[in-house]
């Protein structure tokens, strides 16, 4: 039987009392199985940590809100918005959690009750988390917190609240325990309740040092974003998941790295479909690698098998083809093949400590990012798991530099009549130009990886909906129009 466990975090800013912070609260969310249930526990848990420490939030007991629900058998969303309105709650957070034994299914949705939102869905986070890793206790409890984070993030994005402006004896202040500093808008509402811009202020420590208004600024308001919030909230997640289920990086891990690069290389062909995708059941890489890897290892095994001196040997000529698939061989053999040895293990390494489990020993660091792209081609982007770009640079520095190795080459005909070889020139010019691309190529790869993070998100986001914004500006009549920016992922 289908069962329902309370989650719902309700944020509540109070109209009366605007002086206070944004007070977080509890209602319902529905789950299907024990599992699912844990899940549930989990996540209001941390969303209510995270209300509450990281983005300034009061809290108040689950157990008050949801008695004056049952009071008035409210319990859907049709009764609860308006309970909210009454009650001067500004923002409700609902969802549902299904379990489908290999994976779970988590939905949060936020509503915004406020005068600026007027109950507009603001904030909705659908979320596929696949069990196919081992997860313990510690790991469902972090992955519980990544989804709570990444949900509040969104909502505080999008949240607006007014703060009204007071005039003291001295001076105009923003009217909230909130510590304000910045430049904004003044509005006041109008006869019929619209907002009309009356002019810009600056204010710091709550008090306004720089006034446009004048007089008028009185019981006037400004609209606060809480943006920053957001945006600071998202990147403590991401630095801190990273040191989470990165290690401390070593200059000797790199070492150890550049030590095995011939062998990782040499071995690919045979170490990347069998040890690698195969047995880490990654057969989407697998499959990629097919494709992609073919092309490469038939210039690879065509180059160091019909070689300039065994053309000899059997007098034939030596195209430029020839002798430059012979060097972009050995390059291969000795560093080429290494981004897809990379790509082999890394991709599924970074898929398991996206569930914060996995020995990552040798992730994480930069510097070794950094010697794989220098050395090889698209190596830096998947050693963190970006496996297009991986490709993308792999294609295109591999085709610059065989093109670089071709016009540098020079071919020789052999003369049957007197039976010798003769050379011919190597179009030296265009060999610099193309090797001056590549090192731009080269640079750009390397910065690129360096500033790009791991691929360390958990689950697949199945819908995200965000309304970033109410949006409100003024016609040439002064009269407002109303708007919102929407940004929907699916």
């Amino acid at each position: 039987m289908k069962k329902s466990f309370i989650l719902t975090a309700i944020i509540i800013i109070t109209w009366s009392n605007l002086q206070a912070k944004p007070v977080a609260g509890v209602t319902s969310i529905s789950w299907n199985t024990s599992r699912a249930m844990t899940l549930a526990t989990i996540t209001e848990q941390h969303t209510l940590t995270i209300l509450k420490e990281k983005a300034e939030f009061d809290i108040i007991d689950p157990g008050i809100i949801n008695r004056e629900l049952a009071k008035f058998n409210c319990f859907d969303e049709q009764c609860i918005i308006p309970f909210a309105r009454n009650a001067g709650i500004s923002l409700i957070i609902n969802g549902n959690i299904q379990d489908r034994e290999t994976y779970l299914h988590l939905t949060l949705k936020a509503y915004a009750v406020n005068a600026l939102h007027n109950g507009t869905l603001i904030q909705s986070y659908s979320v596929k988390i696949p069990m196919d890793a081992p997860v313990g206790t510690r790991e469902f409890s972090l992955i519980c917190e990544e989804h709570a984070a990444e949900f509040v993030s969104g909502i505080l994005a999008s949240f607006k609240q007014d703060i009204p402006i007071k005039k003291t004896d001295e001076s105009y202040i923003a009217d909230t325990d909130i510590k304000i500093n910045g430049n904004y808008t003044l509005y006041r509402k109008n006869s019929i309740g619209d907002p009309v811009e009356k002019g810009k202020v600056t204010i710091k420590e709550n008090h306004i040092t720089e006034n446009s208004a004048g007089d008028s600024a009185a019981g006037s308001f400004i609209i606060l974003s809480y943006k920053d919030k957001s945006a600071g909230l998202k990147n403590y997640y991401k630095e801190r998941k990273r040191e989470i289920v990165f290690n401390k990086t070593q200059i000797k891990d790199t070492l150890y790295v550049a030590l095995l690069t011939p062998f990782a290389s040499a071995s690919m062909p045979l170490a990347s479909p069998f040890l690698g995708y195969y047995m880490n059941n990654d057969w989407s890489g697998l499959g990629l690698w097919m494709v992609n890897a073919s092309p490469y290892l038939y210039m690879e095994g065509r180059g160091l098998y019909n070689s300039p001196s065994r053309l000899k040997d059997n007098k034939e000529n030596i195209s430029k083809d020839d002798r430059a698939m012979y060097y972009f061989g050995w390059y291969m053999a000795a560093a080429g093949g290494l981004p897809l040895f990379i790509d082999s293990y890394a991709n599924s390494y970074l898929y398991k400590a996206s569930y914060y489990s996995q020995d990552t020993r040798l992730l994480g660091s930069n510097i070794t990012a950094a010697y794989l792209s220098i050395v090889s081609n698209g190596g830096g982007m998947f050693y963190k798991g970006r496996r297009g770009w991986g490709y993308f640079y792999f294609h295109l520095n591999n085709i610059l530099l065989y093109t670089a190795l071709r016009e540098f080459s020079r071919p020789e005909e052999y003369n049957r009549e007197t039976d010798t070889y003769t050379k011919k020139n190597a179009n030296t010019g265009a060999a610099k130009k193309i090797c001056a691309v590549l090192a731009a190529s080269k640079i750009i790869e390397t910065v690129h990886t360096l500033i790009t993070t791991e691929d360390l998100n958990n689950g697949i986001v199945t819908e995200k909906f965000t309304l970033p914004e109410p949006f409100i500006s003024f016609d040439e009549t002064n009269r407002p129009v109303y708007g919102a920016a929407i940004n929907f992922h699916f």
